[in-house]
């Protein structure tokens, strides 16, 4: 398997995997903040196993960690109580207006996307409309929440595109975690007796969701560019939202599955045009 294959592979699983999430927040008995601050501390530890026998260059680690960690500090943050202030529909769907931000981002910075991407994340836009059902909003906090929960991932993207490169997902992953940890550090100390309760559910939160997943978007993102991520990731919210729907008993509409059915297709979408080009880039 090629590394783009690996790539697309990588982040298809983990926008599956991520969809999980939302329903450990809305299941989960503490504060949002709390939830994070324990997913940081786990997911530190875990891939701090994982160098401990590696020769780091602490100081290489000083800038990626200051700008990417409390960027994810925000972003998490955020983005666990826009979802437990409204439903995980409303919750994720704010946050997953990201790759608009994206774009932007990207048309400032001189990289002028491809006009397949540009259709491909306006359809996926659409497509999280209708996934994102305007009844349902409880909160108007909450949708701030959210908008700022999209805007520090897409810097999150942005920036860290090039810290990856230099440095690998592992230490990107680690560096930008153990930062969110230490500022989070309150939070998770005070929480530590529903870790220990709720170990299983800590450990597939900080281990695998967080310390495995950032490490492999890391990976992904040193080899796919940050917009093709992006259209790809639409596929996490479909998850979150197919899951609220059945163990939650969230309403899933007729609208709502069509907005379903859109984002497939751009996930699908976006891996065609891009094996195209590449392919053709081969001849």
């Amino acid at each position: 398997m090629n590394p783009t294959t690996k790539a697309y592979s990588g982040i298809i699983l983990l926008a599956i995997s991520w969809g999980t999430i939302p329903l450990i927040i809305r299941t989960s008995d503490i504060t949002s903040i709390s939830l994070v601050g324990i997913r940081t501390f786990l997911g530190t530890f875990f891939l701090a196993t994982l160098l401990i026998r590696k020769n780091l260059n602490i100081k290489e680690l000083i800038k990626p960690g200051l700008i990417l960690g409390p960027l994810l500090a925000i972003h998490w943050v955020t983005m666990f109580e826009s979802i437990e202030l409204n439903s995980i529909a409303v919750g994720i769907g704010l946050v997953f207006s990201y790759p608009l931000f994206v774009l932007l981002l990207e048309f400032l910075r001189g990289n002028k996307p491809k006009s397949y991407q540009v259709f491909l994340i306006s359809i996926g836009f659409i497509g999280l409309y209708f996934l994102l059902d305007i009844s349902n909003i409880n909160s108007l906090e909450g949708i701030l929440y959210g908008l700022i929960s999209a805007i520090s991932l897409s810097l999150i993207i942005v920036i860290g595109e090039k810290f990856s490169s230099q440095l690998g997902g592992l230490k990107v992953a680690f560096s930008q975690l153990l930062v969110a940890s230490i500022i989070l550090i309150k939070f998770t100390y005070e929480s530590r007796e529903w870790l220990i309760d709720n170990l299983a559910v800590s450990i597939f939160l900080g281990f695998f969701l967080t310390g495995v997943g950032l490490t492999t978007y890391w990976y992904v993102v040193k080899i796919i560019k940050p917009i093709a991520v992006s259209t790809i990731s639409y596929l996490e919210p479909v998850t979150g939202v197919i899951l609220g729907a059945f163990l939650l008993n969230e309403n899933l509409s007729s609208k709502q599955l069509i907005g379903f059915v859109l984002v497939l297709l751009v996930g699908i979408g976006q891996i065609y045009f891009d094996s195209k080009i590449n392919s053709a880039s081969k001849v």
